[in-house]
């Protein structure tokens, strides 16, 4: 483990490192999934080093986005953050991507994405926040609502594909609707050991 910020049971999260860029763009290029983008674009590790290296530039930074690695081996498998961070109101916006298909569906998400809550609730003292997901990817749908979010909308037309707009679905979840969402992950974990 190297730089780790949160620790989970089979995954840690540290902050994005530049040498992660190649990671990011040839995970990328694998993609197998087609029904959450618009459309492919080349991706190059050079883009994925500077958008990095922008990650950390201002202070109090407004985005916070972490590798998503195993502790067991050490590989970052994907990328969880922050973005938006109103420091004043407390709010932010939730975003998690595991870039390895090989990973999903093993419950790696769900942890990473637990602990990412965990630091913004308990170590930025967020008090709101939102995630979006895009009407297609019924899997990150599913996925946030397990996570403690409930519906708060949906935004209309937000993104083409295949010449048809898709509606972009709205979610959040307050840190006390956390601490409840927390308390019963925890005692379903307990009950599969």
């Amino acid at each position: 483990m190297r730089n780790a910020m949160m620790i989970g049971e089979r995954v840690y999260l540290r902050p994005l490192e530049k040498t992660d860029a190649e990671v990011i763009a040839r995970h990328a290029h694998e993609e197998t999934e087609t029904f959450f983008e618009s459309g492919r674009i080349p991706l190059s590790p050079i883009a994925v080093e500077k958008w990095i290296e922008g990650l950390y530039k201002q202070q109090p930074s407004l985005h916070f986005q972490f590798a998503v690695c195993l502790l067991e081996t050490d590989e970052m498998i994907g990328s969880v953050g922050l973005g938006g961070i109103d420091w004043i109101n407390r709010t932010a916006e939730t975003e998690s991507y595991l870039d390895s298909a090989a990973h999903r569906g093993k419950g790696y998400g769900p942890e990473a994405k637990h602990l990412l809550l965990e630091y913004a609730f308990e170590h930025l003292h967020i008090e709101m926040l939102s995630s979006f997901v895009w009407e297609p990817n019924a899997r990150s749908a599913s996925a946030v609502l397990s996570q403690g979010y409930r519906p708060a909308g949906r935004i209309k037309s937000r993104m083409m594909q295949n010449g048809e707009f898709r509606d972009m679905l709205a979610f959040d979840i307050s840190r006390d609707e956390w601490l409840e969402a927390r308390a019963r992950w925890q005692a379903a974990r307990q009950t599969k050991k």
